[in-house]
């Protein structure tokens, strides 16, 4: 097991770790979690295997439904963000999901925090649509993606900061 490989099942197993003992039991103004474990997605390599990567994101997400009885929904919004991930890594950085993993390293911030929102913005909807499935709450739906996106992206940008910073040393 090389390096970068251990870092990511740190980074795994760390967010899993916080998001369901710590993220998971916050409940800021009543109704807002922050999903902070989809940092792990933003950190998989570009050019690592695919299949791979679909894999442990349905382990991720199956991981959080166990654990938060949550009838599947992490998984389902999980696995369609990963299916897509090539679509947003080319919407947010206008090249094919095939880059080098320098490549990210080198880009502006400006193209991660896209990339970084739409992950979090197409998560949330596919996960809050999928818990309510009923169009009678479609207010609920928008507030929480809204409310959610708001404090997942302040707390991720935070967590991939320190994630950075220690890469580097």
């Amino acid at each position: 097991m090389n390096r970068k490989s251990l870092i990511l099942l740190i980074s795994f197993i760390s967010l899993l770790f916080f998001q369901i003992f710590v993220f998971n039991n916050m409940n800021i103004f009543g109704f807002i979690n922050p999903m902070i474990y989809l940092v792990f997605l933003v950190v998989y390599d570009f050019d690592s295997d695919q299949t791979l990567f679909i894999l442990v994101c349905f382990l991720l997400g199956f991981s959080i439904d166990f654990f938060s009885q949550s009838g599947g929904a992490h998984t389902i919004a999980t696995l369609t963000v990963s299916f897509l991930r090539p679509i947003l890594i080319r919407n947010s950085y206008g090249v094919t999901s095939e880059v080098p993993i320098s490549f990210q390293a080198d880009t502006r911030k400006i193209n991660k925090y896209t990339f970084l929102s739409l992950i979090l913005i197409l998560h949330h909807l596919i996960y809050f649509s999928v818990v309510y499935f009923n169009w009678n709450a479609i207010y609920l739906i928008l507030r929480n993606i809204f409310s959610t996106f708001i404090f997942s992206l302040i707390l991720s940008v935070m967590v991939l900061n320190f994630y950075r910073k220690s890469d580097d040393s």
